[in-house]
């Protein structure tokens, strides 16, 4: 189990990505990539991960948001047939 000491929140996993800024948990650094808009160092922030397109999977530690097609729980029969 990870801490993170300034928010609190815990999670597991080592590809797991944590926003320092928003304190958001990811399954990966491409999803928290996502959820950062603007220029690195001139206007980058945070924003809802729902926004773009992302989608929040609650997991025992909490919510860790990611891209819906990399969960196989959110796959279709047909769509694993057809990979």
């Amino acid at each position: 189990m990870i801490t993170h000491g300034e928010c609190g929140k815990t999670w597991t996993g080592l590809r797991r990505a944590h926003c320092p800024s928003c304190h958001e948990t990811f399954n990966s650094d491409s999803a928290a990539e996502k959820h950062r808009v603007g220029r690195p160092g001139i206007d980058r922030r945070c924003v809802d991960p729902a926004t773009v397109g992302l989608i929040a999977v609650e997991q025992p530690w909490g919510p860790c948001w990611q891209a819906p097609g990399s969960d196989l729980r959110f796959t279709t029969n047909a769509d694993a047939e057809a990979a």
